[in-house]
């Protein structure tokens, strides 16, 4: 069978569902016999009709006779094409999110202090690349008014894919920083790989929200028009008198309030940057900012990312959902900031670093000696052959070995930033703290 992406689409308006396992098949769903380096979804095509898929968009030419199954060229660019149909059909806006670090965050913020005047749908997850975000828009709910759509890239090329798909038409990027080396090369790659974001918005009249504090996205941008959030004079929304002990709070300026009090669940400086982000989205379409503040407040982090508990043995900050030099440094800054009497690391090594790895973690390690923690544990093999000599710095082949290590210790009044890349599932070390 041989359908077009329009006939496609009605059988997909029928039910609005997609399925890309077998595991997990939704009745009345297309599957989509996606391809891997490990796993061909060609093979479990039949499985899926006999599931309750109505349809399986397959690539595998023998089962071209097959009924049920429409075969295409490619499945991926299928599904990639009947996202980018069901985005012009949806006629919302779409908010466009990238960034080296505080995307999720920024994109759970914006998502909650929009949803205060509006139906809004976002990114679900991780699901960021080039298969979660036709999955997002294919599984946006009828009745969405925006979408809030986050954009992840490791290479040169890909959030410009990923826009075509999503056609946002407003924006912004977090910051710009290095992360994933390996695939974008240098720190420039990083800059060309998300100022791709900016790119398509300008060639399309896009609105673009900047953070007037940082010099590398004021240079990206250009002389192209922007609504700017920050410190700074330029900033429509604006904060001051700023803090984070460990908790972020700070005072509040747009055009319709002064100096209001907001009192954040977020840890560290590092992440005001996130909030404005949101705030001045919300300012933009028009959200009360009793409402905005409100929504802020009211959001608690998940997932590893900048949280904070007292476990009632110690004071706990866990933020391992991911690391790179960038966000370890303002990560440790920011703890070397709060006002405790003993305050211990516990570092995971940095993935997808490429040929600057060694160098980068050697950085991080004099960063961290300069910085002078009370204790510093390290995991990773990254960081095996180049613990510094010095008593406070502790090396462990793997996170089950420091667990069980810190829970020997039993540890008490100490304040704890646990902080690396995902890899190392450092998250299960909170639970003996």
């Amino acid at each position: 069978m041989n359908l077009s992406i329009a006939e496609i689409y009605e059988i997909f308006l029928q039910s609005g569902k997609v399925s890309t396992d077998t595991r997990h098949i939704i009745p009345g769903s297309i599957f989509f016999a996606l391809k891997g380096e490990r796993f061909d979804g060609n093979k479990f095509a039949k499985e899926a009709l006999k599931k309750g898929s109505v349809l399986a968009v397959v690539d595998d030419a023998s089962l071209s006779d097959t009924d049920g199954c429409c075969l295409v060229p490619d499945v991926l660019k299928t599904l990639q094409n009947l996202a980018l149909h069901h985005r012009r059909k949806l006629n919302i806006p779409v908010i466009g999110i990238t960034g080296t670090n505080g995307k999720t965050t920024t994109k759970e913020l914006v998502a909650a202090v929009l949803a205060k005047k509006y139906n809004v749908w976002f990114t679900q997850g991780n699901f960021n690349n080039h298969i979660g975000v036709p999955l997002t828009l294919l599984s946006t709910p009828p009745g969405t008014q925006i979408a809030v759509v986050e954009m992840g890239a490791n290479h040169v090329g890909e959030i410009a894919g990923l826009c075509a798909i999503a056609r946002p038409d407003h924006g912004l990027i977090t910051n710009v920083g290095k992360a994933h080396l390996e695939g974008f090369g240098s720190f420039e790659g990083v800059k060309k790989g998300k100022g791709e974001l900016y790119s398509f918005l300008k060639e399309n009249g896009g609105e673009i929200f900047i953070n007037v504090d940082n010099p590398h996205l004021m240079e990206m941008i250009g002389e192209y028009p922007w609504i700017g959030y920050g410190t700074g004079e330029d900033a429509v929304v604006k904060a001051s008198d700023v803090s984070a002990d460990p908790l972020l709070h700070f005072l509040l300026t747009t055009s319709q309030v002064e100096n209001k009090p907001v009192q954040t669940c977020l840890t560290g400086l590092y992440n005001l940057d996130n909030v404005l982000a949101a705030v001045s989205v919300a300012h933009y379409f028009g959200v009360e900012e009793e409402l905005v503040v409100q929504a802020i407040e009211n959001y608690v982090p998940q997932n590893n990312r900048s949280q904070y508990f007292n476990s009632g043995k110690n004071q706990v900050l866990l933020d391992a959902y991911n690391a790179n030099p960038s966000s370890m440094r303002v990560a440790l800054e920011n703890f070397k900031a709060i006002l405790h009497s003993r305050k211990i690391l516990v570092l995971g090594s940095m993935k997808e670093m490429g040929a600057d790895s060694r160098s980068e973690h050697l950085q991080l390690l004099q960063l961290v000696e300069s910085l002078e923690f009370d204790a510093c544990y390290l995991t990773g093999e990254e960081f095996k052959e180049i613990v510094p000599d010095d008593k406070r710095f502790c090396w462990f082949e793997n996170t089950a070995a420091l667990k069980a290590h810190l829970e020997s210790q039993k540890v008490r009044d100490a304040f704890f930033l646990i902080k690396g890349s995902r890899a190392n599932r450092l998250e299960q070390i909170a639970d003996v703290l």
